[in-house]
């Protein structure tokens, strides 16, 4: 092997030792997000119930997913919607509250709970919607996170 050749592959050999001994030393940004899920009374994202008489109990389960890097203090409220409510990933519902579950979830934890819930009234095509609130330190409130579900319900007398 020429000395020209020899020193290329010292320099590759040098050149990869290096950059591998400083890649975990570089920040990697990494998505931070949360997570919001309705499961099923089985704890699976099947058997939603589609009709239920007024007032009468029915389980579901909420999913809370923590990867904003931090621990989050989480808020789910449950809103009785209509089919015409508007909610979207920047509007929260305009809706009545049916109940408010809230929890502190560490990084790269999930929370899972169960959620009896009713609706004190009768209606074709409601709506229950699920809104993911953060509470916001600095503020000293609780803000939309933007992340929303609903199941669709007949209410029946």
């Amino acid at each position: 092997m020429n000395r020209q050749t020899a020193t290329i592959i010292l320099a590759s050999i040098t050149i990869l030792v290096v950059v591998t001994a400083l890649a975990p030393l570089i920040p990697v940004k990494q998505q931070r997000y949360s997570e919001l899920g309705i499961l099923g009374p089985d704890q699976t994202t099947r058997g939603y119930p589609t009709t239920v008489g007024v007032n009468q109990p029915f389980l579901l389960y909420g999913f809370v997913g923590n990867h904003e890097g931090s621990i989050e203090n989480y808020q789910m409220l449950v809103k009785l919607g209509i089919q015409s409510t508007l909610v979207s990933n920047s509007t929260y519902a305009n809706a009545p509250v049916l109940t408010t579950f809230w929890h502190i979830v560490r990084d790269n934890e999930t929370w899972t709970f169960p959620m009896t819930l009713s609706v004190n009234q009768v209606g074709n095509n409601t709506r229950i919607i699920f809104e993911l609130w953060s509470y916001n330190v600095p503020a000293s409130n609780f803000e939309y996170t933007g992340l929303w579900n609903q199941i669709w319900l007949n209410v029946t007398a």
